[in-house]
C-alpha cells in the first residue's frame, strides 16, 4: 500500500505507480512527474518539479527501492533510477537535469561491453545542482558537487567536488561556522529580500547571535532551526525566504501559531 501524507499537492498530470511506501506530508508534485516502483519512501515537504522522475527500467525488480528523507528536492527533468536500492538523507537538492543511475548498460555485456549495476547512497545536506551519478557510488553528508560533474566514485563527507570525473576540490569545506557579523549580515539580507516581496515595513532585532525577533511576534532560532510565536503573512514569507537559502525549519503554521511537525510520515 502506498500512502499519501497530509496537505500534499499533486498535479493531475503526475503519475504515481508505487506498490508500497509513502509520500510525506506537504509534498508538492508538479506537472508530468513520474514516480514508479515497488517500494518508495519520501519524507515530509518534498518538492518534485516538472518532468522529474523516480523509477525507470527495472524499478519493479526485487531489491529496487528508494528511501529519501525530508525536504527532498528534484529539479526540472531530474531523474533517480531505482533499478537497485537508493538511500538519500534529509535535505537533498537534486538540481535541474541531475541524474542518479543504479543501472547502466545498452550494448551486449556478453560481447564485453560495460555493464553496471550498483546501489547509490547519499547522506544529509547534499547538493547536486546539475550532475550525473553512476551506479555504486556513495556520497557523504554535507557535500556540494559542481554543475556538469560526473560522479563515478565515492565522495567523502564535507567536501566540495567537481569535474568529469569528479574529484575532491576542497576537503572538509562544509559545514563552515560563520562569524557573528556574517550571521547578522546574512539574516539582514534575507530579511530585506522578504520585506521587498511583502511590500510593507517590518522590523527585526537580535535576541542573540543565532536568534532574531521579527515584528515582536515571532522568534527565529536559526542555528537550532526552531521558530516560535505568531505565524503571520510576513513571517511565512520570511520562513520561505530562509528556506530558499537552505535554512529549513521542521515547523508549520497552525491556527496562527508555529508548531513543530507532529505525526508526519517520515523516513527518519
Amino acid at each position: 500500500m502506498f500512502q499519501i501524507g497530509r496537505d500534499c499537492i499533486i498535479h493531475p498530470t503526475a503519475r504515481i505507480e508505487v506498490k508500497q511506501g509513502f509520500l510525506g506530508d506537504r509534498a508538492m508534485v508538479r506537472e508530468h512527474v513520474v514516480i514508479e516502483g515497488d517500494h518508495v519512501e519520501i519524507g515530509a515537504e518534498a518538492f518534485i518539479n516538472r518532468f522529474a522522475s523516480i523509477g525507470g527500467g527495472s524499478s519493479h525488480d526485487p531489491g529496487s527501492s528508494l528511501t529519501a528523507g525530508d525536504f527532498l528536492h528534484l529539479g526540472f527533468f531530474a531523474h533517480i533510477n531505482t533499478a537497485r536500492r537508493v538511500t538519500i538523507g534529509h535535505e537533498f537538492g537534486c538540481g535541474i537535469e541531475t541524474k542518479l543511475f543504479t543501472h547502466g548498460i545498452y550494448s551486449s555485456a556478453w560481447d564485453g561491453f560495460p555493464a553496471q549495476w550498483g546501489e547509490i547512497h547519499v547522506g544529509d545536506r547534499v547538493w547536486l545542482p546539475n550532475a550525473w551519478v553512476n551506479p555504486g557510488v556513495t556520497i557523504g553528508s554535507d557535500v556540494v558537487v559542481a554543475a556538469r560533474s560526473l560522479v563515478n566514485k565515492d565522495l567523502p563527507p564535507g567536501c566540495l567536488a567537481g569535474g568529469a570525473p569528479a574529484a575532491v576540490l576542497k576537503p572538509g569545506r562544509y559545514p563552515r561556522a560563520l562569524s557573528p557579523a556574517e550571521k547578522r549580515a546574512l539574516f539582514a539580507g534575507i530579511f530585506a529580500h522578504a520585506q521587498r516581496r511583502d511590500g510593507f515595513a517590518h522590523t527585526f532585532e537580535p535576541v542573540d547571535e543565532d536568534s532574531y525577533r521579527v515584528d515582536a511576534d515571532t522568534v527565529f532560532h536559526v542555528t537550532r532551526r526552531q521558530v516560535e510565536g505568531r505565524a503571520t503573512g510576513f513571517s511565512e514569507i520570511l520562513r520561505n525566504q530562509l528556506r530558499r537559502n537552505g535554512i529549513r525549519f521542521r515547523f508549520v503554521a497552525e491556527e496562527g501559531e508555529y508548531r513543530p511537525w507532529r505525526g508526519v510520515l517520515t523516513s527518519a
